[in-house]
């Protein structure tokens, strides 16, 4: 497979015994800060929501990092009910929390006006508040529906003062159904005199669909043209837009500003057609970011067919690709197939059923790759090649046709002609019930995750994956560097940390968090999962009660220390962020307070 997750032995504690747990020091270690006059902002009930857009917000920490202010003072943010941008400080020195109101975003004037009929696939319903903080003077914020801000900040007379230095509207590529698009801040970075950021947004479709957008702005200058009000004007410029059925679980700008998202799925790039005249307006006199957008043409990558416990699947290669340019691996339950200079790449996909690897083989003739597995059960007939159904249908022969339509005849009453089939579109309506009734995997139990790198013109220029290990998660958000990968190993975690080198992502194995995948999988209740960029700790913290704390140390000790510390202290409240705002202080914000955890 193309992974590059690969271990160090050297960095395996094969001796390691277990967790002792240790009671945490709550009257020296413990700061807890009443919210006075803030209400953490939380979302309606009566948004309905589907699986994946609720799996991407309950990731969302409420609690936004901040960069450092001094080598004492560390920060954070977050938005309240009313859309006021706070941020809190941590003071080493003086274990002191503070909070300060920086600025009021825009409020959402309400929701969409009854005259207003829109088609019900249109995703109308907001997304949360989000904030991705830039540098120490620059942080970008969004309100959720379709305001993306410039929040300019500086100290004076030691309090933190802030204000809103522009505001664009993100206009989205045109399948949403609405505009501007309700959309979230993933990742922001600022690279010379411009910032880089990527958003995501829902699509107007029956499936949950997403787009994942990069978009540039220029940093305002004294020479950026500005407002009636003093405010600069932002022009926001699309980069690429990936679309797919997942929000990455992972995503980063690199310093040069390629882009890394990792999720279960490879994401389909979206071609956007822009018609202008030379003064930059649209063809009809508008001023928008862009004019039309169609997704690229849809080929079918391979053909495939079945016959009794044979499968055989077909791909048309470029002219002249040896046999040294393919890899293919057959497994039980999967297919890896690589092609060098190639569009064809499936680093990991998991077929429909069970395959016998040991019958299995590839062959090349005349350009055409040739697969032919063997099925574990012969009696079954798939409805589709891989377990997530890409709508390539099988190839059935005028036999396979009439055979089919006759067996339907037989089971029609006499009244139903069997004409009302007469071609290859009968089908798609004849697959397997649980082909075809489930609009999202929600009990999928998980597949390796595929990171790819885009370039600032969207295209993939790097590809690689989990391989068998299965993801855990990212460390917590740090000034300048990369957020690291932390990936199951048996019992372990394995910490990769993920470096850029001539425009080359290097993957190197740094840590392991000796039986971190045996202790996370063991947790019902697991809001957020992360371990520090540093690799002092790891932590597991519920939505509404604890958080475990597991100690690291890289002298492979036979025993780690395990900290129990109680957030809520049973009061029914939730648990909506966490970060770490300086190292060995964890800050953790429930509906209430503000929690600081010191490891030292």
């Amino acid at each position: 497979m193309n992974t590059r997750f690969t271990p160090n032995a050297d960095k395996l504690n094969l001796k390691f015994e277990g967790y002792k747990l240790r009671p945490f020091q709550e009257a020296t270690n413990l700061i807890r800060v009443p919210l006075e006059g803030i209400q953490v902002y939380e979302p309606t009930n009566d948004q309905r929501l589907g699986f994946r857009d609720l799996q991407a917000r309950i990731r969302y920490s409420n609690l936004i990092y901040g960069h450092p202010l001094d080598q004492h003072r560390g920060s954070s943010f977050c938005i309240d009910q009313e859309f006021n941008l706070h941020m809190i400080v941590y003071d080493k020195l003086t274990r002191s929390l503070e909070t300060y109101l920086i600025t009021q975003l825009i409020k959402p004037l309400g929701g969409v006006p009854a005259f207003v009929n829109l088609d019900s696939t249109v995703p109308i319903e907001p997304q949360l508040p989000s904030a991705v903080s830039v540098s120490r003077e620059l942080l970008l914020a969004s309100n959720g529906v379709g305001d993306i801000e410039l929040i300019g900040m500086e100290e004076k007379g030691g309090k933190m003062l802030g204000t809103s230095l522009a505001s664009v509207c993100y206009l989205g590529v045109g399948n949403e159904g609405i505009s501007p698009v309700p959309c979230m801040l993933l990742a922001a970075r600022q690279i010379k005199t411009k910032i880089v950021l990527v958003v995501y947004s829902r699509t107007a479709s029956k499936t949950t669909e997403f787009n994942i957008a990069t978009l540039e702005l220029d940093i305002p200058t004294d020479t950026t043209e500005r407002l009636d009000d003093g405010s600069f004007v932002l022009l926001l410029k699309t980069l690429h837009i990936q679309t797919g059925p997942e929000v990455p679980v992972y995503c980063a700008i690199t310093p040069s500003g390629n882009c890394i998202f990792g999720s279960e799925v490879r994401y389909n790039k979206i071609k956007l057609l822009q018609h202008r005249d030379d003064d930059g307006s649209a063809e009809d006199g508008t001023t928008t970011p862009m004019d039309i957008v169609e997704n690229l043409p849809k080929h079918d990558a391979y053909q495939w067919s079945q016959e009794g416990a044979d499968i055989t699947v077909q791909f048309k290669l470029p002219e002249n690709t040896p046999k040294s340019a393919i890899s293919c691996k057959f497994v039980v339950d999967h297919v890896s197939l690589l092609i060098q200079n190639s569009s064809i790449s499936y680093p990991f996909r998991k077929l429909w059923s069970t395959i016998q690897p040991d019958e299995s083989l590839w062959t090349l003739e005349d350009n055409m790759l040739t697969l032919c597995m063997t099925k574990v059960d012969e009696n079954t007939r798939w409805p589709q090649l891989f377990d997530k159904d890409d709508g390539v249908l099988e190839t059935l022969s005028d036999q396979h046709l009439s055979e089919i339509k006759d067996r339907l005849a037989k089971l029609t009453s006499e009244n139903t002609s069997s004409s009302l089939v007469p071609n290859h579109s009968f089908v798609q309506a004849a697959q397997h019930p649980a082909a075809t009734d489930m609009d999202e995997d929600v009990d999928d139990a998980g597949e390796p995750v595929v990171f790819g790198v885009y370039d600032r013109c969207g295209n993939v220029v790097d590809e690689f994956n989990s391989g068998t290990s299965r993801w855990i998660c990212s460390s917590y958000e740090a000034a300048h560097k990369l957020p690291s990968v932390c990936l199951q190993m048996d019992v372990d975690g394995l910490v990769f940390t993920l470096t850029e080198v001539e425009d080359k992502i290097q993957i190197e194995h740094t840590a392991t968090l000796d039986a971190f995948a045996f202790v996370q999988a063991s947790k019902r209740d697991a809001r957020f999962i992360h371990h520090d960029a540093d690799l002092h700790f790891a932590s597991i913290i519920e939505s509404s009660r604890n958080a475990y704390l597991y100690y690291h140390h890289d002298d492979k000790r036979l025993e780690e220390v395990q900290t129990l510390v109680d957030l809520t202290q049973g009061h029914d409240v939730d648990i909506m962020g966490a970060q770490v705002v300086h190292e060995r202080a964890l800050l953790v914000l429930t509906e209430s307070q503000l929690v600081l955890i010191c490891l030292d």
